[in-house]
């Protein structure tokens, strides 16, 4: 039976009035679009305020906690929403937790671990991030305490908490030994984490995979060239240094994993990212300046190689013709830290630091300034990424710490570092 004219007309109206609903529907904000950095840079302070509270922390240790509290933070957002891949083997996929309580439970308890002295802070902090949530809390909490527990088991025996052993220093030109004051009582010939080489690296597949080439030898004109550079340039009183070299050796003193991570924050701010890229950002970045430091450490004691105030007071020995000694000299800014020169791991810092940025923003090209807890009142700026990470690599030479050759290859093997963590860690999900 034929249906009626008007009962045809009115079923297509009725049709497309449905379809119609259907697509003027809004959609869901996509929360990893939507969500606040702000927890994510209120934690990420609390963990460099909780190294800057405890004595003795050295920048090798420092970057290993800052990519243990940075990643725990970034893997407990995407078990709500898995927008990044993670570090650790964590899964959830659960939408209705509440981004703020998995960011704030992840980072407070890799930081109790870390730090169980400091539990009152750590615990208070907590409470107040977590005062005002209601939706989602208790799940945000769960993953937060799933993404800590994940970090922490896969970082235990890493082999941090074995790297201080005894050093045989060596005895013939070129190899290093304890530098003033450490070569003296109460040090006793100090080195400093001589088995931080060993440690296991966050992301590259071991701390030779970038190994720089050998130093130069010492009777080579390129290391009487760099010899004298730094015999001129880093010297307390040299008259060869300029005013602006002398501020960017002092500047730099700072410890690099810091420096860095109040670059990044900056960027943050400045560029409004959201939670989750923000997140990815100091994730990647602290894993880049963990695996930098490690793979200096596996460098600077493969080679051995002596440091500047080293081999410029034992020049007259030293089997090369063109260099002159001076048993008095001395340094910008001593103590020389008391490990091998060669690479310098500041350098490998900036440069990791520099490439993961670079990636990052998809371009080199980006404004910033920053400060120095070294030179309080100080602020240097910068147009590129590039520019920054050589600035670093060339205070040390400024500073005295380091020669010419022990900074650029360790600039070089950083970048390679750091391209290599950004283009196989946390990325985007398809």
């Amino acid at each position: 039976m034929k249906k009626p004219m008007f009962y045809l007309l009115c079923t297509t109206v009725i049709s497309i009035g449905m379809l119609s609903c259907k697509k003027d529907k809004p959609s869901t904000p996509d929360v990893t679009e939507t969500y606040s950095a702000g927890m994510v840079l209120k934690w990420n302070e609390a963990g460099t305020k909780a190294v800057a509270k405890t004595t003795g922390i050295q920048p090798m240790p420092e970057s290993r906690i800052y990519a243990m509290i940075n990643l725990a933070m970034h893997d407990a957002l995407n078990a709500i929403v898995p927008k990044y891949d993670t570090y650790t083997s964590i899964t959830s996929n659960d939408s209705e937790a509440s981004p703020d309580a998995a960011v704030a439970q992840a980072a407070h308890d890799v930081m109790l671990a870390l730090f169980p002295v400091q539990q009152t802070t750590t615990d208070s902090l907590l409470n107040s991030s977590l005062a005002d949530l209601s939706t989602g809390r208790e799940k945000g909490i769960a993953i937060g305490k799933a993404a800590a527990k994940a970090m922490l088991d896969k970082r235990a025996n890493d082999g941090s908490m074995t790297a201080q052993y005894p050093f045989t220093p060596g005895i013939l030109p070129g190899e290093y030994r304890a530098t003033p004051p450490f070569d003296m009582p109460p040090y006793n010939g100090l080195v400093v984490l001589p088995g931080w080489g060993k440690v296991k690296t966050f992301s590259v597949t071991s701390a030779d995979q970038f190994r720089a080439p050998a130093p130069y030898a010492i009777n080579s004109d390129a290391y009487t060239a760099d010899f004298n550079e730094i015999k001129t340039l880093g010297c307390k009183g040299c008259t060869a240094r300029s005013t602006d070299q002398t501020q960017i050796g002092l500047f730099w003193l700072d410890n690099i994993p810091l420096s860095w991570n109040r670059i990044a924050r900056t960027l943050i701010l400045q560029k409004h990212l959201n939670g989750w890229k923000a997140a990815r950002l100091l994730a990647l970045l602290q894993m880049a300046e963990a695996d930098a430091n490690i793979s200096a450490f596996d460098g600077k004691f493969y080679y051995k190689f002596w440091r500047p105030i080293t081999a410029v007071r034992l020049a007259e020995t030293d089997g090369n013709p063109n260099t002159a000694g001076d048993a008095a000299w001395n340094l910008l800014s001593p103590p020389t830290p008391p490990v091998p020169d060669y690479p310098s791991n500041h350098a490998l810092d900036g440069g990791a630091a520099a490439e993961v940025l670079k990636n990052f923003f998809n371009t080199d090209a980006m404004a910033f300034s920053c400060s120095s807890n070294a030179l309080p009142g100080v602020t240097r700026s910068f147009t590129n990424f590039s520019d920054a990470a050589r600035e670093v690599s060339l205070s040390r030479i400024y500073v005295g710490f380091h020669f010419r050759n022990a900074v650029m290859q360790g600039e070089t093997q950083g970048r390679k570092v750091g391209n290599y963590i950004y283009l196989n860690c946390l990325k985007e999900r398809n």
